[in-house]
């Protein structure tokens, strides 16, 4: 079973615009994220960074939907 533990929208979307290089302003939170240049390298040091923070979601859950919104989401959700 993985934790959830929830993390705000405006974090997660700080961590992309990090991760990115991008100026936070300039990630929306329904941009499809892939489009905006994460590619799988990018998104697993994002996964890492969570889970150091104690969220645990697996890769594949956050690569099915790659947006900050449906991140949000999938933090707050039960795990199961």
């Amino acid at each position: 079973m993985t934790d959830r533990v929830p993390i705000p929208l405006e974090e997660i979307r700080a961590d992309v615009a990090d991760i990115l290089d991008l100026p936070v302003a300039e990630v929306g939170v329904d941009d499809n994220l892939l489009a905006e240049g994460l590619d799988s390298v990018r998104l697993m040091a994002l996964s890492a960074r969570w889970r150091s923070r104690g969220v645990g979601v697996p890769y594949v859950e956050l690569a099915k939907e790659p947006t900050i919104r449906k991140w949000s989401e999938l933090f707050s959700a039960p795990a199961g």
